[in-house]
């Protein structure tokens, strides 16, 4: 027997092991088992630490109800603090918003609708915020409107044009919210059947009130949609807010504080409160978006045709999109420029101790040692937890996409959304209280927990893009592998799986990106473990800015590289 008829021997045992092991998968008990496993792990990974959290506040109340409201010293000081802190986030939550949907809408049109040179361009900066981890967004933000760094030296000022407080927490809550709006929008309007649009024009209506009777109201549910997306995000925002907030305190930031201070059951009582609302939130999203009309209907022609002028549009495109630049694009990478700056030296003082090359490199407190380590350990949590929720995240996508019955598939949905808006903090609190030593004793504080936490907070980033890849993918390829006599295991393999290659490839890197950007969650689990955004916020909190802006400048970089890379393979996948 020659050596090729024993290798070719040996791959046909090997493919009909194979074959007659995914035979034995596709059997309906093997299935129905690998559902049930698929679900049991999203609810102990994401589900049970919330339910655990409600649980221990319902058996330790009276504990709690004695640290919030009838503290023997503070009274129920803890209680007011609580109310401030969420009634201050809710303000900023409904502030930031209606700017984003102002500025946001029109941008969205824009990239939707018109064609002209740097759309591309554009559209790629209007994501960055969003991709950009949030603390060394709120450093750049910071450097831009509270220091004398940035926009203040137009004007020879001394100071910056607003100091840590609600005026700078709004300021950075608007650039990396903005994109949820007008992202959420721009796909919707560019679907949208221009049929009844040109119907309109025939019949003499003016654009403004074509797009306000006609185009809007088909938007409404990506409008209502990246509305909550905004609101939660700033709402449960945690490291730019710790970088700007100064005395102020919005509830994530007092989650942080009071976990640091070992203050369990206060803190546990105010995640689960932001839980609570975010939830009632993504809730009204499934339940009012398709019942609320947009109001207006009455038409006022001769205003609305004065609206819907060439003029009138050139000069409202030019504000939304100076807005933009101003609000959002120049502040959000203003650090950039910072860094260049103080590269050797500062420039008021000349001073080189003050410049970025002592301090990171030549300072004896070894930064670039802590640098180096924190990116790594960025990096490696990354790697893992985009490995894991591909794993757990592709079988519960299929799930969802293929499930016949609509109001299960429709629950499971919203389920999988929950972690989309509940506050990071909040949610690596609920980790820690499982995971720790107040639930099931298997992890302490540090890389495992963070992990877990990541996992929790990524799962949705992971599973959307999946169940549009085999939303997409055409049912008669299925049917004829199945015609073939395949399994359904091995049709995955060979059928569906090639269609997912795109799909994967833009959830692994949606999933890398938000691990490398948290900072709230891996706060609260990282023990004497340190990431870059945790480390960057340390470095601000130290006063050694250069350093921070040598970190943040690291941040920003590894995001663009992803973000094009996405939009990259989100535009193949549009073109096959």
């Amino acid at each position: 027997m020659t050596v090729e008829k024993r290798k070719l021997d040996i791959e046909l045992k090997l493919r009909r092991t194979l074959l007659a092991a995914e035979s034995w998968l596709s059997k309906k008990t093997v299935l129905s088992i690998g559902k049930i496993l698929t679900v049991t792990i999203f609810i102990l990974i994401v589900l049970g630490p919330i339910l655990y959290l409600l649980l221990q506040i319902i058996v330790n109340w009276k504990e709690i109800q004695t640290a919030v409201f009838n503290d023997p010293i503070l009274g129920n000081e803890t209680f007011t603090i609580m109310l401030k802190s969420i009634g201050l986030s809710l303000k900023i939550a409904a502030i930031v918003t209606v700017f984003d949907i102002i500025v946001g809408v029109p941008i969205a049109w824009i990239l939707a609708r018109y064609n002209f040179k740097g759309k591309n361009i554009l559209d790629t900066l209007v994501d960055m915020p969003m991709a950009v981890p949030t603390s060394a967004l709120g450093f750049s933000i910071y450097l831009f409107w509270g220091t004398n760094n940035g926009i203040s030296r137009l004007y020879n000022s001394q100071v910056g044009f607003t100091s840590q407080g609600t005026m700078l927490i709004i300021l950075a809550h608007v650039a990396f919210t903005f994109p949820y709006v007008t992202r959420s929008i721009k796909g919707i309007i560019m679907d949208l059947d221009l049929k009844l649009e040109k119907a309109s024009r025939t019949l003499g209506a003016p654009p403004f009130t074509i797009a306000r009777m006609i185009s809007l109201p088909m938007v409404k549910e990506g409008l209502i949609a990246g509305t909550i997306l905004a609101f939660t995000r700033s709402l449960g925002e945690t490291g730019a807010t710790l970088i700007v907030s100064g005395v102020y305190q919005t509830a994530p930031v007092v989650i942080v504080s009071w976990m640091k201070g070992l203050k369990i059951p206060t803190t546990a009582f105010l995640a689960f409160i932001l839980i609570i609302i975010s939830l009632l939130l993504l809730t009204s999203v499934r339940i009012f978006a398709r019942k609320v009309g947009l109001p207006w209907n009455t038409v006022f022609p001769r205003f609305e045709r004065k609206l819907s002028s060439k003029k009138v549009a050139r000069t409202r495109n030019g504000v939304s999109l100076l807005l933009f630049f101003v609000f959002v694009f120049i502040p959000a990478l203003f650090v950039i420029l910072f860094l260049f700056q103080w590269w050797n030296k500062s420039p008021f003082s000349g001073d080189p101790q003050a410049g970025m090359i002592y301090q990171v490199f030549q300072a004896p407190d070894r930064k670039l040692a802590d640098i180096t380590q924190a990116l790594v350990t960025s990096l490696e949590i990354a790697l893992i937890v985009t490995i894991i929720t591909i794993i757990i995240a592709t079988p519960m996508a299929l799930l969802i996409s293929k499930m016949k019955n609509k109001k299960l598939k429709g629950f499971l949905d919203t389920l999988v959304d929950i972690p989309l808006v509940i506050p990071s903090s909040a949610l690596g609190f609920s980790i820690f209280f499982l995971w720790g030593t107040n639930g099931m004793h298997i992890l302490s504080p540090g890389f495992m927990m963070m992990i877990i936490a990541h996992v929790s907070f990524t799962y949705a980033y992971c599973v959307r893009p999946l169940i549009g890849s085999f939303d997409a993918i055409p049912t008669m390829y299925d049917e004829a592998s199945s015609v073939f006599g395949a399994s359904k295991i091995t049709t995955f393999r060979t059928v569906t799986m090639p269609f997912l290659r795109n799909g994967l490839i833009a959830a692994a890197i949606m999933t890398f990106t938000r691990s490398m950007s948290e900072t709230g969650a891996t706060i609260i689990c990282m023990g004497t473990e340190r990431t870059i955004p945790v480390l960057l916020v340390d470095f601000f909190e130290a006063s050694t800015f250069p350093a921070a802006a040598f970190a943040a400048t690291i941040l920003i970089v590894i995001s663009f590289i992803l973000l094009i890379v996405l939009r990259s393979v989100t535009r193949r996948t549009k073109n096959e």
